[in-house]
């Protein structure tokens, strides 16, 4: 396996349809969307999320951010996870607070594809620690950081129009009672068209071990993960367009996602279809050709969106004019 060396910018643009993309909790699980601005926005815990669940079930990775229980039933955290490896386990009371953490972070990252890519904050005690202080434990945090990052918020190109609906639930209470009936309420996105940003870190990379395997495993649940997307609040993700961006040295261009623009002759909550629209790249590509010194290639997969540039429609890879390699992801 192969470290990860060079920097690198991800581009990741999906669609959403009568789903809702990101629930917000303390709004009732009503789509996330900018109140100024009238966009929708996805979290990158829900982008995270969906890479993590791809990697688990899919791949069979271990991934330290997920529900698990322990033998009584009781629901374990990230801390509980990690103690159940043998190596945070078998730390003993000779271990000093600063070996405990050494063995404890190695462990994690040895196991944990997740924590090499997106990090992780995790406290520890050891056992030495614990029979000093019964009430006042002291203890050390696990800080990972993650070389893998996305932005805060994931933005729609469009303002989104929230939709409340109501449908008939029925369930039977009791064996011989009759069937009784209740409304059933969801607030959903007829359609949105969601800019992704992330950016992989050569520097972070050194200190999780990160390796070019686990790159294209994170790009691969980003992407085949999305499709998966399958519960009822959810189903109706479709990923269109994946970009990544190799670099020389410690370079990067910056918020891809905002150098994007759509087009359409719909009012932009009428929109319902990737065939209803164009995605103008003539600030990305000019960023592109400004910075062509400092990348080493470009990576893309596309599905079915279209781009403009110059007056012309088409996919990225007919339109954009570069001296740089440009090859396909997959």
């Amino acid at each position: 396996m192969t470290d990860v060396k060079d920097r690198m910018e991800l581009l990741f643009l999906y669609e959403t349809k009568d789903c809702n993309p990101n629930g917000d909790p303390l709004e009732e699980n009503r789509p996330r969307t900018d109140p100024d601005t009238g966009v929708a926005l996805v979290t990158d815990v829900r982008i995270k999320r969906t890479i993590r669940d791809y990697l688990f079930y899919v791949k069979e990775k271990d991934i330290l951010i997920r529900d698990t229980y322990d033998e009584k039933g009781f629901l374990r955290d990230g801390k509980g996870r990690a103690q159940s490896l043998e190596e945070v386990a078998n730390i003993t009371e000779k271990d000093a607070l600063p070996q405990a953490v050494e063995k404890a972070q190695d462990a994690i990252l040895k196991n944990f594809i997740d924590a090499r890519l997106f990090g992780s904050t995790l406290p520890i005690t050891p056992p030495s620690e614990r029979k000093k202080q019964k009430d006042k434990q002291k203890q050390s945090a696990i800080t990972i950081t993650g070389p893998v990052q996305f932005c805060g918020f994931s933005r729609s190109l469009h303002k989104v129009n929230p939709m409340f609906i109501q449908g008939t639930a029925a369930f039977a209470s009791d064996p011989g009672v009759s069937l009784q009936k209740t409304l059933r309420e969801d607030f959903i996105l007829p359609y949105a068209l969601i800019a992704t940003y992330g950016v992989v870190n050569e520097v972070s990379a050194n200190t999780t071990w990160l390796t070019e395997e686990d790159v294209d495993l994170m790009l691969e649940g980003l992407w085949q993960g999305t499709a998966s997307l399958t519960s009822r609040s959810k189903i109706g993700h479709t990923p269109l367009f994946l970009m990544r961006i190799r670099y020389k040295g410690q370079k990067q261009i910056g918020n891809l996602a905002g150098k994007l623009k759509l087009h359409t002759s719909l009012e932009d909550t009428k929109i319902r279809d990737v065939s209803e629209y164009t995605i103008d790249i003539s600030t990305l590509h000019e960023a592109l050709n400004k910075n062509k010194d400092n990348i080493k290639e470009i990576n893309v997969y596309e599905n079915g969106i279209k781009f403009t540039l110059n007056g012309k429609t088409g996919t990225f890879t007919e339109l954009i004019e570069m001296d740089i390699k440009i090859s396909k992801l997959w």
